[in-house]
């Protein structure tokens, strides 16, 4: 029982510090286009010293056992995302000379990584309904988050971007936003359970 405390204890930090659709809720129209900083982040249910955790219960244990098996399936596409990420934010702030580079990397790097992430994610089937209600909200929020990175792509291909893109993709990193932070909650709960 020691070796599942300790491994709730790595799945405690992992989740803290693996960015869970780590992307700017927002991207501000204007002569220079700005991607705000807030976005959703993992959860942080607090590191918790190893000698609190003691052995799981057996009514547990089949939870448990879940979690680490969807756990381990979700953070498979985890680069994707990350890779995803760090495009987005790096075009917070998109000038007039780094618009076409804008376009580039999210046509070429940033969509696409994304895509292969929500594919990935859809694939995971967890074996219980609260698992599986969770991560319903996880692939809701993400097809959210993507349909704003595609706005965001098309509003950064044209010379003279139409501010209405911008409002629209607005919409949809706000709505993706919010089902996503509601996962994190939802799955920070579900893994205190483990920890009582």
């Amino acid at each position: 029982m020691k070796k599942q405390s300790l491994l709730v204890i790595i799945m405690v930090v992992l989740f803290t510090f693996i960015p869970v659709l780590n992307l700017p809720a927002t991207i501000h129209a204007a002569t220079n286009t700005t991607l705000s900083n807030k976005s959703p982040s993992t959860p942080e249910p607090g590191y918790v010293e190893e000698d609190t955790y003691n052995e799981i219960a057996p009514e547990l244990e089949q939870a448990f056992n879940d979690y680490v098996q969807y756990y381990n399936q979700y953070k498979e596409w985890v680069p994707y995302e990350t890779k995803a990420a760090t495009i987005l934010n790096k075009y917070k702030k998109v000038l007039a000379s780094t618009r076409k580079q804008a376009y580039s990397e999210m046509t070429t790097i940033a969509i696409p990584n994304y895509k292969k992430f929500l594919s990935g994610i859809k694939q995971i089937k967890p074996n219980n309904t609260d698992l599986s209600t969770i991560h319903a909200q996880l692939i809701k929020g993400t097809t959210f988050q993507l349909e704003g990175m595609i706005l965001f792509q098309k509003y950064v291909s044209k010379q003279n971007p139409d501010p209405t893109i911008i409002k629209k993709a607005n919409i949809k990193f706000t709505q993706g936003q919010q089902l996503i932070s509601e996962f994190n909650d939802k799955i920070a709960l579900y893994n205190a359970q483990f920890s009582q």
